[in-house]
């Protein structure tokens, strides 16, 4: 890895695989400057629209081939020039990519030359994981690239006005399947390495609104804790508090405090410092007050009201409000991307009242 100024430089890697339609395996060779890099995060940096723990099912399962032979062992250490193949197996469900991209255009709060944010509505997967293998939207977002969508716009050669070359999306961050909100994915390599150097140096501003259940001892705090997998959850994905976790910060305040249906729910702002799985959901919990709907740290119930027909909510009551961080090619300039409410939302908060 190249120094410049002692500070290590990260190597931006070749374009993903087109991922508008089914393909039944990804081939990558080891390149020269990569010789000896181990397996999984050779796998990282190429299936950047895929978590670390669905790579580990992938290496588990014996999707994972070099030089024609299965190879399951994560810390496998790789030779240049070396083949490696992923395969993908088949979609359980018909591909509906066309239609999705076609969808997200409405929900479009930014694009740029570098960077395309989307207000993700709610049981749409950010990217393939476990055995949901498309219509996810990095999918319909490389549907979009490549075939071009909306009432008489052409995108052509999948390229946009100042790009060089075709646009492939790359994912930045995430957000669970039923929370919904903004969600900045990069055009190019370049960006993606930005945005996540950003990130990672604590530059941007993530503020999420939540229905929780009962109020907070106090209207505002900071919440601590060091987060980890739960040994003794229902399902593996489930985070806990645990000495041996990674720290996780959140800042919260109440905005408004009700009596519905029977019982007493608050609005509260989250604001987080760290990027933990589940932080939100699980910092929530940890004031007594789970999220509204959460089918994995919550009461129980999965719509709100229970005797409403139909329910006004029947997913996870959170919301990536709004998402702040400079520009990534301006100077002292700040890109500010807010994304409206979603529809149970304004609903549940117009039956409250509000």
């Amino acid at each position: 890895m190249s120094r410049r100024g002692g500070k290590p430089q990260k190597r931006v890697r070749e374009a993903p695989q087109d991922l508008s339609g089914h393909v039944e395996a990804l081939v990558f060779e080891v390149p020269h400057d990569e010789h000896k890099l181990r397996l999984d995060r050779f796998l990282s940096d190429r299936l950047t629209w895929r978590s670390r723990t669905s790579i580990l099912e992938l290496l588990s399962e014996g999707q994972v081939s070099v030089e024609g032979e299965v190879v399951s062992k994560k810390s496998h250490k790789l030779r240049r020039g070396e083949e490696v193949s992923v395969a993908v197996p088949p979609p359980e469900e018909p591909e509906r990519h066309e239609e999705l991209a076609a969808e997200l255009e409405a929900q479009i709060l930014h694009e740029d030359e570098d960077l395309i944010a989307i207000n993700k509505p709610a049981g749409l997967v950010v990217h393939p994981v476990g055995r949901i293998r498309v219509n996810t939207m990095i999918q319909a977002l490389h549907w979009r690239f490549k075939h071009g969508v909306a009432a008489g716009e052409e995108v052509l050669g999948g390229s946009r006005p100042g790009q060089v070359g075709p646009v492939i999306p790359r994912i930045c961050h995430r957000l669970d399947r039923d929370t919904t909100g903004v969600v900045v994915v990069a055009k190019n390599a370049q960006a993606r390495s930005r945005m996540q150097a950003v990130i990672e140096g604590s530059e941007v501003e993530k503020v999420y609104l939540a229905c929780v259940h009962g109020r907070p001892k106090q209207d505002a705090g900071l919440i601590e804790l060091a987060l980890g997998r739960d040994p003794e959850g229902e399902k593996d994905l489930m985070m806990t508090v645990r000495p041996d976790g990674q720290l996780s910060k959140t800042r919260y305040e109440v905005e408004a405090s009700v009596e519905h249906a029977g019982a007493p729910l608050s609005w509260v702002r989250f604001q987080i410092y760290t990027g933990r799985q589940h932080q939100i959901r699980v910092h929530a919990l940890s004031l007594d007050c789970p999220v509204l709907c959460d089918a994995l740290y919550g009461r129980g119930e999965t719509s709100w009201p229970a005797d409403s027909d139909p329910p006004l909510i029947t997913r996870q009551a959170l919301h990536a409000r709004r998402m702040a961080f400079p520009v990534l090619q301006g100077q002292g300039q700040l890109l500010e991307l807010e994304a409206p409410l979603p529809p149970d939302f304004v609903a549940l908060r117009a039956a409250q009242g509000l």
